[in-house]
């Protein structure tokens, strides 16, 4: 039987542990923290806990792994340098919006890219994401796209009979006056 060092095991745990929070958030956002105080550091983990965002410090090299052989694996190219990762919870777009709220205020954090569902992010498209409401605004909007077309087809339907009905009703008209 051969002898598993501890350092080995913890890095076995870590990707495992990685694995999981990617395949259980629905959204996140990758950036770099480098030259925030503590303070600042502080005060991002507070904002993501307040939205229950889960933010990790990651290795970049445990995190390439994690995510190799799964949709994610395009976030490999956003692993460079010290990076932080935010992991969305039940609002899979919380994560970008206070990415993004932080990162106005704070120079220094940089957004690298991030993902949303099975797909890649650029920073541009996290920024983007971040703007959408949150789930239940989403979900409206795509209750209302989805919607459209047949409302749209019933007010055609509708106007068939409505005018039919104004036609007799000027028919009636005319044939009132004409008695």
């Amino acid at each position: 039987m051969e002898k598993v060092s501890k350092g080995r095991a913890e890095r076995t745990a870590a990707i495992e542990e990685l694995k999981g929070m990617f395949g259980s958030s629905d959204g996140g956002v990758v950036a770099d923290f480098r030259g925030l105080t503590v303070e600042s550091v502080s005060q991002l983990r507070r904002k993501f806990r307040q939205h229950n965002v889960a933010y990790r410090v990651v290795k970049n090299t445990l995190t390439r792994i994690a995510v190799k052989g799964t949709s994610l694996e395009g976030l490999a190219k956003f692993l460079e340098g010290p990076t932080g990762v935010a992991f969305g919870g039940a609002d899979p777009i919380a994560a970008a919006r206070v990415a993004v709220e932080f990162a106005k205020d704070n120079a220094k954090f940089q957004i690298k890219g991030g993902f949303l569902g099975d797909k890649v992010l650029s920073a541009a498209e996290v920024t983007e994401v971040s703007k959408l409401g949150g789930r239940a605004t989403v979900a409206a909007m795509l209750l209302g796209a989805l919607n459209a077309p047949a409302q749209q087809l019933l007010g055609v339907l509708n106007a068939v009979p409505q005018k039919f009905l104004g036609v007799l009703r000027a028919q009636a008209d005319k044939l009132g006056t004409a008695a």
